[in-house]
């Protein structure tokens, strides 16, 4: 008799693959691309051969195929290996989200950050999404660029947030603190803290703090496994000294982003 398959819930899934929940809900019922099976009461159940399917559909996004077009890639039976990028190295939701911001249209742009932060996974979104988008500002006149970009920020950090808060409802990892010395409307704090998020940690963010002496010896630190510290400017030598005083006080890990660690 054979084994019985082992079957993985979608939250098991999302952990496994990096892929979240909401985003392998829309690959099923836009794009039939992954069809798991259902328990009596409706809960999704992936099998082995489901999450090998979307390591693959990830496989072929990374290479520039858009959500859409991914089911006819894979019944065409062409092989991920030796394929170079088959299409552009942005989504083309860049285009119309970068005319959303022109024109000054926060709701346009808001419904095209949420489809595609529904329908692509982070890195993807990240790089083909996100860093694209903030390209394309940087050649905008001034004048019009900190409009763009203010709005640009607005929305990325609002949603981005929104997603965390509803990661946290499932986190079962560990508490992280995540203290960041930029503005709360700095997306790029924010997509850090969704990618430590989703590795299962229950996210609790502090904004605007400039000065991290406080942390030191902190008791409420005791409450917290990890400690992340964000900025998206390079920190001075007093801060950098007492960042190494909070490694020394904390029991648990400490995490940097790029800026503080070079």
């Amino acid at each position: 008799m054979d084994c019985e398959k082992k079957l993985y819930a979608i939250r098991e899934v999302s952990e496994i693959t990096g892929v979240k929940p909401v985003t392998l809900r829309a690959w099923q019922r836009r794009y039939s691309l992954v069809q798991p099976q259902r328990t009596e009461k409706g809960h999704r159940l992936y099998t082995d051969q489901d999450v090998a399917l979307i390591g693959e559909i990830q496989g072929w996004l990374n290479k520039g195929v858009p959500i859409g077009k991914v089911k006819a890639v894979l019944e065409s039976n062409v092989s991920l290996d030796g394929v170079e990028l088959v299409g552009v190295e942005q989504l083309e939701e860049v285009a119309k989200f970068l005319q959303a911001l022109a024109d000054l249209n926060k709701s346009k742009a808001d419904a095209i950050v949420s489809t595609v932060l529904k329908e692509y996974p982070l890195d993807v979104v990240d790089s083909q999404f996100i860093q694209p988008s903030v390209k394309a500002l940087s050649l905008v006149r001034f004048g019009l660029r900190s409009l763009q970009k203010g709005l640009m920020d607005a929305i990325l950090s609002a949603r981005l947030s929104a997603i965390i808060d509803a990661e946290n409802k499932a986190a079962r990892s560990g508490r992280c603190l995540f203290i960041s010395s930029d503005s709360i409307n700095d997306f790029g704090s924010r997509l850090w803290a969704l990618k430590l998020s989703q590795l299962g940690m229950h996210m609790v963010i502090i904004d605007g703090v400039d000065d991290l002496s406080g942390l030191v010896e902190h008791s409420g630190l005791g409450a917290y496994q990890v400690l992340a510290l964000y900025s998206s400017r390079p920190l001075g030598p007093t801060q950098t000294a007492t960042i190494e005083r909070i490694k020394h006080s904390f029991d648990g890990e400490v995490l940097l982003s790029d800026l503080i660690e070079h």
